[in-house]
């Protein structure tokens, strides 16, 4: 009876009991942590929105390379990598880095709704996409280079909850107040957030 009770007290201090498995370490071994843009620092914050940028103006044409675009909105490739990877992509190790078509990625951005200038958090790079089109549009109609109903594509177009404007007499009334004048920058930095 005592080697029976001395068995199964070995079995029971076995030092595998506290240890992962090799098979479950190698399910986390070498991949990146997911980390919210609502928890970075604001130094990495203001990196990220540097990063959207970049991506933005490979989308958009401005730039022929993400290093160029990276290079242009002073970031560097290493950092997109780090805080969007899930917006660029590499065939093979040493190979071309490309843009994804899209991304899920959310940011915060300054459109102009109906309540006026409002930081709202854009879902995904067509919602940033949308907003930024919807900026360009509306500052191209109060400069005179496109008629007011350039506004009218935009009804009923919400983001973040908020719908945007696309009255013209109301762009007027707050141009003429002076709200389309606080729109300094696209992406909110992290330290006007509310």
């Amino acid at each position: 009876m005592s080697r029976q009770n001395s068995d199964s007290s070995k079995r029971q201090a076995s030092p595998q009991s506290g240890k992962r498995s090799s098979r479950q370490l190698s399910r986390t071994r070498g991949k990146g942590v997911y980390q919210s843009p609502w928890r970075l620092s604001p130094r990495r914050q203001e990196a990220r929105v540097r990063c959207l940028a970049a991506i933005n103006r490979v989308r958009r044409g401005e730039s022929k390379s993400l290093s160029a675009a990276a290079r242009a909105e002073k970031t560097t490739v290493t950092a997109i990598w780090e805080l969007l990877p899930a917006a660029i992509t590499q065939h093979r190790p040493g190979g071309r880095i490309r843009v994804k078509a899209s991304d899920r990625y959310s940011a915060k951005v300054q459109v102009l709704s109906k309540q006026g200038v409002l930081s709202v958090t854009a879902r995904g790079s067509r919602q940033r996409e949308l907003a930024g089109q919807h900026r360009a549009t509306y500052l191209r109609v109060l400069q005179g280079k496109e008629p007011p109903s350039a506004l009218k594509r935009y009804r009923g177009t919400k983001i973040g909850g908020h719908e945007l404007i696309s009255d013209y007499e109301l762009l007027l009334s707050f141009a003429q107040a002076g709200d389309v004048g606080q729109l300094d920058s696209f992406y909110v930095s992290p330290d006007t957030s509310a």
